[in-house]
């Protein structure tokens, strides 16, 4: 069945966004306008060559019909449109999907800002111009929970008591914020959507938005001339036992469309972790490493005192996701997904074969996302 709602859709050109808007044309058959950086023309064509290789091919006339990109830039005033035109898009806007976002966990505070937050404000700004009949769905992530180490994060919590691994985090935990106070002054309803780590079982094309696995492969890659040499134990400075919440994006976008569909329509702001209910460990990262590199043995230690070279080397290359990440043992409840959507199945654990597919070290992983039947 064809949707007739008129989305505007900032993030287009992301990991996470590409594959939302292309589940957003191609599946549930929606009119999407794009908000992006550039001119019109190679805004499009930036868009439909990324959407064509995510499908493996061309997309359907009938949704290439329904794309239309505007540019524009969230973290302006009117978001870079002339009035007229923000007026007439306003107009014609009934969702609004807000996935654009600066996801350095090195760049400053400021700079982040001006993205993630500032960004944000001029997305609900927009929002209250197309009026209360259209909704919002945020894309966040399960990392506002900052440096919180251990027990349950409730889908409610947003909480800066424990301060923060990363300025992203506390950009995206201020965005929230934002989003909340919105959604409780103007009286509207609003779908806040938290991931963890998002992944895929294949590397994307040169050119295209790399996931973090893909980025550790990448690295370690950089590497190899000098890993060839390596034998024997290297010490990594990583917690021994420490894990990850890496969650396969295809069950991502499954799942955050069901919840954008279904989440409630009172006021407020809805709030549900898109998270894997099993944490993959980082033993399984460092020995498809050490596949990789036979000869190679990646220890895993608390503290390195007196590195050696190899050491040093490839420490300094370890991606921040996994040096900060590693260390929380915390749970995400997710009560609320389950609840709006008991068909999806939950996605398996990230296996050994997974995870050297997600480094490209091996054969492209196929979509995991299935669903079981109810009753």
């Amino acid at each position: 069945m064809v949707s007739h709602m008129s989305i505007l859709f900032t993030g287009g050109t992301g990991f996470l966004g590409s594959r939302l808007l292309h589940a957003l044309l191609v599946e549930e058959g929606c009119a999407v306008t794009a908000l992006g950086r550039g001119t019109s023309a190679a805004l499009r064509t930036r868009i439909v060559t990324s959407l064509t290789r995510l499908a493996g091919g061309p997309l359907p006339q009938a949704a290439l019909d329904r794309l239309h990109c505007v540019p524009g830039d969230v973290s302006r005033p009117l978001l870079a449109l002339a009035p007229a035109q923000y007026a007439r898009l306003a107009g014609r806007t009934t969702a609004i999907w807000h996935s654009a976002a600066d996801i350095s966990l090195a760049a400053p505070l400021d700079c982040l800002r001006a993205t993630n937050v500032t960004g944000t404000e001029h997305v609900l700004g927009f929002a209250e111009h197309a009026g209360p009949r259209c909704r919002v769905t945020h894309i966040s992530t399960a990392f506002v929970a900052g440096r919180r180490r251990r027990g349950c994060v409730a889908e409610a919590a947003l909480d800066d008591s424990y301060g923060f691994e990363t300025p992203y985090e506390q950009t995206k935990f201020e965005a929230e914020r934002l989003v909340r106070e919105w959604a409780g002054r103007w009286s509207r309803p609003v779908t806040v959507l938290r991931p963890g780590i998002l992944v895929t079982g294949s590397r994307p094309e040169e050119g295209e938005p790399q996931h973090p696995f893909g980025e550790l492969g990448i690295g370690a890659a950089s590497l190899s001339g000098a890993l060839e040499e390596v034998t024997g134990h290297v010490r990594l400075p990583l917690p021994p036992g420490g894990t990850l919440n890496a969650v396969q994006v295809e069950y991502a976008v499954q799942a955050m469309l069901r919840l954008a569909a279904r989440a409630p329509d009172r006021p407020g702001a809805h709030t549900y972790h898109v998270v894997h209910p099993v944490d993959t460990p980082v033993r399984l990262l460092l020995e498809a490493v050490e596949v990789r590199h036979p000869g190679l043995r990646l220890a895993q230690a608390e503290r390195v005192t007196d590195p050696s070279t190899a050491e040093t080397l490839i420490a300094a290359r370890l991606p921040d996701f996994l040096r900060r990440y590693c260390m929380q043992r915390r749970g995400y409840e997710r009560s609320g997904l389950l609840s709006l959507v008991p068909e999806l199945a939950d996605p398996p654990p990230l296996d050994a074969p997974y995870v050297r597919a997600a480094l490209g070290y091996g054969p492209a992983v196929d979509d995991v996302t299935r669903t079981r039947v109810t009753t």
